[in-house]
């Protein structure tokens, strides 16, 4: 049980994290929940329109939520599991091949942690996570793979759109008060 609870913590220190921060709570949820809502949303229409007659709401709602969860195991199982285990020579191993990537897609190298937690999102992703829908919802796995991509894309997509186009907060005033005369 105790790996299980390290589990969870691991999980929403990671998303803590990898979200952007902001002291703006509100925001912060309706963007959230904003990406969860259209996440789910996309995967049920996606599912229902590959022919899964059991793409039921509860169903749906049930399966995103265990699916979501579950995506969040992979980097968190590679953050308590793995990167404590990892020698300080294959760290630099994939930093290599990250800088190396990078440089063949002209994009800025991440960090050898980022792209272990990537790889262990991934490696949830097609091991567990669409195995769990294509059971659930008897869909073929290269379908199930593809609505939780395409889902994923517009729930990233919407969050960010949400974002931009959100106002933020003023900034709180910092200003000592001075006693008028």
């Amino acid at each position: 049980m105790n790996g299980i609870q390290s589990l969870a913590s691991a999980a929403l220190n990671l998303f803590r994290e990898f979200v952007p921060g902001n002291p703006d709570v509100a925001r912060f949820w309706l963007e959230n929940g904003a990406a969860t809502l259209s996440l789910l949303v996309v995967l049920g229409l996606l599912l229902r329109f590959f022919g899964s007659e059991n793409a039921r709401p509860g169903l749906l709602l049930l399966s995103g939520i265990l699916g979501i969860a579950l995506l969040a195991a992979g980097p968190s199982a590679i953050e308590i599991y793995a990167l404590p285990n990892t020698s300080p020579s294959a760290l630099a191993a994939v930093d290599t091949v990250s800088q190396w990537t990078a440089k063949r897609i002209a994009q800025n190298p991440w960090p050898a942690r980022t792209t272990l937690l990537a790889v262990g999102f991934i490696l949830s992703l097609l091991f567990v996570v669409v195995p769990l829908t294509r059971l659930t919802f008897r869909v073929p796995s290269f379908l199930a793979l593809l609505a939780w991509l395409a889902a994923l894309a517009t729930a990233g997509t919407v969050a960010a759109v949400v974002h931009k186009n959100f106002p933020s907060a003023p900034p709180p005033i910092t200003a000592p008060l001075t006693p008028k005369s």
